[in-house]
């Protein structure tokens, strides 16, 4: 079952101050579904056309609601923002000319690059994706593997064998892979179902209900050629496993051709308290934050010593995104220990000081993806 954010598109003075040919072009391919639902979209550009009611059904997906409808609203929804028409305006000057007339608005633009340029709507889409913070494990390819190259053939080839796994694992099998050249290597973008939530919607009279529905994961991952290095993202360590032999036998010919790069990072920390949450009963029982050194925007280095989630929501909300993690120390309740084990991770140093050769301790580092390696003994007592 599909899952719609409230885009901005479904707000009712949006959908007013567009042209109605934009939105009868934008939904068209799916009037069978909105005809279901009770809203003809054949008199889409009469005046009297109730857009609230086309609003409410936009507003609460059902079973039935097309998924290929939710993917054309969320793209719409990122490609109409302000920072993006800019970009369409810098980069393809000679798209908007021709397609825009005197009275779009940014949103019937947006429309129009959709159905029109649905490439250049996608490089938007990943983009975005790709220049979002996430927490990156790092692997170094064997150097007799060298890279096969890139094609449309191996793109399918590592999404047939990505997709099943997500199928089989409780995810659909719904899966698109895009690869982006990037200076210096290859960017690659992997959208595909995550494990189904129960999220809070809107009924058919605009009442608050609750459903369970699917929700999009979006990873990526970054190959450099010249230092023969993957970054790769993807929450938990059966997805980046899958990830490792998936991009190993298509593009070096080997499942085993990836091996982890020892590489400490924070990344997880920008997830918010919730990456140290720990089971009373498990190995590692409680974890804190209890410094965090960090580098602002502007360049300065600063470091919060005592309640550090708090202390950076109290400095700026939006600074655990774009700020730098420098060092971080991290103190770790053992089941059956007294004594609090405390660690300082400095990812620009490579290091890490305390006690980490501990199984517990390291299996906690690589879950939480505070250390990349794979070493399935370790992960089973975790």
């Amino acid at each position: 079952m599909p899952t719609i954010r409230l885009p901005r598109l479904i707000k009712p003075g949006v959908l007013a101050n567009m042209n109605r040919s934009s939105v009868r072009d934008l939904l068209s391919p799916f009037t069978r579904y909105f005809e279901s639902r009770g809203v003809p979209l054949g008199a889409v550009e009469d005046e009297n056309f109730d857009l609230t009611r086309l609003f409410e059904v936009l507003a609460s997906p059902i079973e039935s609601t097309p998924p290929e409808l939710v993917e054309r609203l969320e793209l719409l929804d990122l490609i109409a923002e302000t920072q993006s028409a800019l970009n369409f305006e810098t980069e393809f000057h000679d798209l908007v000319k021709r397609l825009r007339h005197d009275k779009d608005t940014t949103a019937d633009l947006a429309v129009k690059i959709l159905i029109h340029a649905p490439d250049i709507a996608w490089r938007e889409f990943d983009r975005r994706a790709l220049q979002k913070p996430r927490s990156l494990v790092s692997f170094r390819v064997a150097e007799e593997l060298p890279f096969r190259g890139i094609s449309e053939a191996r793109i399918e080839e590592f999404r047939s064998i990505v997709a099943p796994w997500f199928d089989g694992n409780a995810r659909s099998g719904v899966c698109r892979v895009h690869h982006r050249q990037k200076p210096g290597g290859i960017a690659f973008v992997i959208r595909h179902g995550d494990m189904l939530k129960r999220f809070d919607v809107l009924d058919e009279e605009g009442n608050s209900a609750s459903r369970i529905l699917r929700p999009e994961a979006v990873d990526v991952a970054h190959f450099r050629e010249m230092a023969g290095e993957w970054q790769v993202s993807g929450i938990g360590t059966k997805v980046q496993a899958l990830y490792r032999e998936a991009f190993g036998l298509v593009f070096h010919g080997s499942r085993t051709a990836l091996a982890p790069a020892q590489r400490y990072s924070l990344e997880p920390l920008r997830e918010g308290p919730s990456v140290l949450a720990c089971d009373l009963a498990g190995p590692v029982q409680w974890a804190n934050l209890a410094s965090l050194k960090l580098e602002l925007p502007g360049g300065q280095r600063v470091t919060i010593d005592r309640r550090v989630f708090e202390g950076l929501d109290a400095l700026n909300v939006a600074l655990l995104p774009t700020a730098g993690l420098l060092e971080a120390c991290i103190d770790l309740k053992l089941a059956g220990r007294r004594s609090l084990v405390k660690l300082k991770i400095s990812p620009e140093r490579d290091t890490i000081n305390g006690p980490a050769g501990i199984p517990a301790v390291e299996a906690w580092l690589i879950n939480r993806g505070f250390a990349t390696g794979h070493d399935d003994a370790l992960l089973a007592s975790a």
